[in-house]
């Protein structure tokens, strides 16, 4: 009897592990029977096996493939068992990202709001929740609006300047991204939630905790639900599990309640994020048969969203621009010289429309993330057939592709020398010889990031506000060039962080 039961065992696990393998090997063969160009994985990780396992960074792995099916429009990989359409050619990123948007507007991030509802944010929303989302928070980003918000930005400014003070004066390396955090969570805290963080002065403020908490996130369960989210988008599901630790989740819900509660009580209007999420929940959202209710818990995942992203990629950006200019400072002096003259023409401020008119700066901002684009990749889903150009394959509802951001940013074919760090790249005459769709820090098309106006105005006053009074070097702590930090990671970070030296100017810099 026991042997029976043996028997039977062992061969319901055959019987499982013959499916199994039977799945997988399909999966591992898709490509192949559709007749697309592929890259064959050679672990059961995928084609992204080396990000993965942490061996490479993910921007190295997305320009070796990208390499590997150069001359193609397009080619096959795999994330685990999962395949995805990488696209190679410019006019492939359009057809999908402009022209076919309606076929391809989703991003495929499962989410279960039951367990985690601050997961039902705008960056993660697909179909006609996204739509009605998108539409009702655009207007916090209109040029009218972060124009009233610049005074806000000013003030953080201020305390970021009285901060860097004290911190000169030790005479110590600077860690460029740490100090851009603490600014720029003071500036999301003010413009988004009207909070005075103070995570400049007060190395233990709540934000600043909740912020560390949220870029924690390497543990090898959070790399494995991050992974199961992407790759296995149905048992991620099925297990309901959850991208927010519970302490941040209840930390946000909290504050939101509580900013809304606070400006109802005392009649409060800051012109900022949470006037809007207020005008929103009380308003009654009614669209036909798909309505979208404005609950507390859909306001705070907008709210947790531009925090999470809106401080991360700002001071990991800040970060870049500082070690670039401690590395040319013919740049940096160039730079410093067309801060004086906006100032000198408005009365020794820093503007919202000085700010617009500093066309150098927004040269070195634009071939900063084109050299270091902060999101290496971008991903799609389809939601209808879609039929892959000069072929007769059509690629199911559900179907992934991958939009390879760095790659593209380093193609010597559309950059020469891509590893030079030139901000003459983008200006008119050097902008007029870009190929389109060869430049996407922050996406392009209808899903382009809602906040990326608000996250360059953040960036560069925080930078002025450094130049103004300090000249930025590299230090004994300091990497150059720069190594980004292996695995799989959705941010390209450097591998030991933005070393710097800040001096106080002499009179003559002035």
């Amino acid at each position: 009897m026991f042997l029976q039961i043996i028997l039977n065992l062992g061969l319901v696990l055959v019987g499982v592990a013959t499916v199994a393998y039977m799945l997988i090997h399909r999966q591992y063969t898709y490509w192949e029977r559709k007749g697309i160009p592929f890259i064959r994985p050679e672990s059961y990780l995928g084609t992204y096996a080396d990000a993965v396992s942490k061996k490479k960074p993910l921007c190295d792995v997305v320009s070796e493939l990208y390499v590997k099916f150069r001359g193609k429009k397009f080619g096959g990989v795999w994330e685990l068992f999962s395949p995805r359409l990488f696209l190679v050619d410019p006019d492939m990123v359009k057809d999908i990202m402009i022209k076919n948007f309606d076929s391809w507007s989703n991003r495929g991030l499962t989410s279960n709001p039951e367990v985690d509802p601050l997961s039902q944010h705008i960056a993660m929303l697909d179909g006609k929740m996204w739509k009605v989302v998108r539409t009702k928070l655009t207007p916090t980003f209109t040029s009218a609006r972060l124009k009233s918000m610049h005074y806000l930005v000013l003030e953080c400014a201020k305390n970021l300047e009285k901060y860097l003070d004290a911190v000169v004066r030790k005479n110590e390396p600077i860690e460029a991204r740490e100090v851009g955090a603490k600014y720029t969570t003071d500036v999301i805290g003010s413009c988004v939630f009207g909070i005075q963080m103070n995570s400049l002065n007060d190395e233990d403020a709540a934000f600043r905790k909740m912020g560390k908490r949220l870029g924690g996130g390497s543990g090898y369960w959070s790399r494995f639900v991050h992974l199961l989210q992407g790759s296995s988008p149905w048992l991620f599901h099925k297990l309901k599990l959850s991208l927010t630790p519970p302490d941040v989740e209840e930390f946000f819900l909290r504050i939101t309640r509580e900013a809304f509660e606070y400006r109802e009580k005392n009649n409060v209007q800051r012109h900022d994020f949470v006037d809007l999420l207020r005008k929103l929940k009380n308003t009654d959202q009614k669209l036909g048969k798909d309505d979208v209710v404005f609950d507390d818990k859909l306001l705070a995942a907008q709210a947790f969203v531009f925090f999470g992203a809106g401080f991360e990629t700002s001071a990991t950006t800040i970060g870049y621009i500082l070690h670039e200019l401690a590395v040319h400072q013919d740049i940096q002096d160039r730079l410093r010289k067309e801060l004086r003259e906006m100032k000198a023409a408005n009365n020794g401020e820093i503007t919202f429309d000085g700010l617009q008119g500093m066309k150098y700066l927004d040269m070195v901002l634009q071939e900063t993330l084109r050299k270091h684009p902060i999101v290496p990749q971008l991903e799609r889903v389809s939601v209808r057939p879609y039929e892959l150009p000069g072929t007769n394959v059509v690629l199911p509802v559900g179907s992934k592709c991958i939009i390879p951001i760095y790659a593209l940013h380093h193609d010597p074919e559309f950059w020469p020398n891509p590893s030079k760090f030139d901000p003459e790249r983008f200006s008119e005459e050097g902008k007029a010889k870009q190929t389109p769709y060869t430049f996407m820090p922050f996406s392009i098309g209808p899903r382009t990031c809602i906040g990326s106006r608000f996250a360059e105005q953040q960036t560069k006053v925080g930078i002025l506000t450094m130049l103004d009074k300090f000249k930025i070097i590299l230090c004994e702590k300091s990497q150059n060039p720069l190594k980004y930090r292996n695995g799989a990671g959705v941010f390209l970070m450097p591998e030991r962080g933005f070393w710097i030296k800040m001096i106080p100017l002499g009179a003559d810099d002035k």
